[in-house]
């Protein structure tokens, strides 16, 4: 019993200084930290527009702020339960067929403008296409 005793101390003495010599360091620990900017890119034709990314920022979102910050602009209507419809980027509007198409990352979203959440490095491309 006593033999037992002695074991378990002497386990218990070397866990505590195993854990206070791993905690316990000699001067600072270093690290090195990246900072990347969180921004996505709009295109429209021709035209590159980058935008900084906020956290839960969707494309309508993004677009309002990019209209207030540059020459971008567009149009559009607001449906409740569904979201924003885009009727004209940058004074071309939908008409005779042709609508503009939300791309993003070279493939055409799945969702709307008000559903797409932005992530960094995000490529937003819109396309002046024949509808669907």
């Amino acid at each position: 019993m006593k033999t037992k005793f002695i074991l378990i101390g002497a386990v218990f003495a070397v866990v505590i200084t195993t854990a206070f010599i791993y905690t316990h360091r000699e001067g600072p620990v270093q690290q090195t930290v990246q900072v990347f900017s969180d921004v996505a890119t709009f295109k429209v034709g021709d035209k590159i527009y980058q935008i900084d990314v906020t956290p839960n920022e969707t494309v309508v979102d993004a677009m309002r702020s990019l209209a207030s910050t540059s020459d971008f602009s567009y149009t559009g209507k607001d449906y409740p339960g569904l979201g924003v419809f885009v009727d004209s980027i940058n004074g071309q509007k939908g008409e005779n067929g042709m609508y503009w198409i939300l791309y993003v990352n070279g493939t055409t979203s799945a969702n709307g403008v008000s559903a797409t959440t932005l992530k960094t490095g995000d490529v937003i491309e819109w396309k002046y296409e024949k509808s669907f």
